[in-house]
């Protein structure tokens, strides 16, 4: 999810929409915590497919990333992992301070990206962290991706979505554990269609990304389809964007939006609950709703610049000495 996209400003239309995504999933936040009153939750919940347009950037993304040249799977399983989780487990550790109760194997399965069953329901629940949740699959992708980097390039593309396929309706022919039966969402389709744009060049008209945003918003008043709800407007919402290439010029604000989008995704609870207190009851709501987005955007850049970067290199940095030192010791 918080890979990079600009690919030497030739996917400028990708990187954009991670801040498009990653704006959208807050402002159905403000909404759906009620910092922002609405009566009708069709009108907000909506925005919530910024997670879909999310996991169909990243099947792009990893495409684009790895393409006409060799790649070993311990390697791109390094670079993601360390990318994606010590972010992660911070703003996980740091929400643990607004909670009011937590266990220890929620605690640990959160840090993991695995489901851990509820103590009472035996549901699989979300993480500590809410916005966890999407983390999980986007690792179980990776996982996945890193398998087939074992296999010629003109393969790849076939049987990951055969695989990614065939598992995400495996369900419906198997009676599979819980953690597995987690894993076997639709979701996993969203990945497979990033992969496919990546692969064949498609794109579609301009237009056709503006028709994905509506359909976002109106087709959720007549069916509750998942593929015509929110599968075919997020793919034109991507596709159509593509079509942009080559023209977008490289504006300063949504690029440090889009560079940003990982730590305003993750430290956006922690700024909603803060503003609930601060912020909602001392202000109308169309006021609450900009200063609220305002103090998100600006929070998760400065997680990003402070935190998430220098954590990030000293990870890697890290992760080399052992490495270094391992070589050595078994030398």
């Amino acid at each position: 999810m918080n890979a990079s996209a600009k690919g030497g400003g030739h996917y400028l239309s990708i990187h954009y929409l991670r801040a498009v995504a990653a704006v959208m999933v807050v402002a159905e936040h403000i909404f759906n915590y009620a910092l922002v009153p609405v009566e009708d939750e069709v009108f907000f919940h909506w925005l919530r497919h910024g997670v879909a347009i999310f996991f169909i950037i990243s099947g792009f993304v990893m495409v684009t990333s790895t393409q006409g040249r060799t790649t070993r799977p311990a390697a791109f399983m390094k670079r993601r992992f360390l990318r994606i989780a010590p972010l992660y487990w911070v703003m996980t550790i740091c929400w643990i301070g607004f909670l009011p109760s937590w266990n220890l194997e929620h605690l640990a399965g959160s840090l993991l990206f695995l489901p851990s069953p509820d103590p009472v329901t035996g549901v699989m629940r979300s993480p500590l962290l809410e916005p966890g949740w999407s983390l999980n699959y986007e690792m179980f992708f990776y996982l996945v991706f890193a398998g087939i980097l074992l296999l010629p390039e003109k393969m790849r593309f076939w049987v990951a979505a055969l695989v990614l396929g065939l598992f995400s309706q495996s369900t419906q022919w198997f009676n599979l554990p819980p953690y597995l039966a987690y894993f076997a969402s639709h979701l996993l389709l969203l990945f497979v269609a990033g992969m496919a744009l990546a692969r064949f060049n498609w794109r579609l008209p301009v237009w056709m990304s503006f028709a994905g945003f509506a359909g976002l918003a109106i087709t959720p008043h007549f069916t509750d389809v998942w593929i015509f709800s929110v599968f075919i407007p997020c793919v034109a919402i991507v596709a159509g964007a593509r079509s942009l290439d080559g023209y977008l010029p490289e504006i300063k604000l949504p690029t440090l939006l889009a560079d940003a989008s990982y730590a305003i995704y993750l430290s956006q609870l922690i700024t909603l609950q803060i503003c609930s207190v601060l912020v909602a009851p001392y202000l109308p709501g169309p006021a609450t709703f900009v200063v609220v987005m305002a103090l998100s955007c600006w929070v998760g850049v400065l997680v990003h610049r402070r935190i998430e970067n220098p954590l990030t290199a000293l990870c890697q940095r890290g992760f080399s000495v052992f490495q270094s030192r391992a070589v050595q010791s078994a030398a």
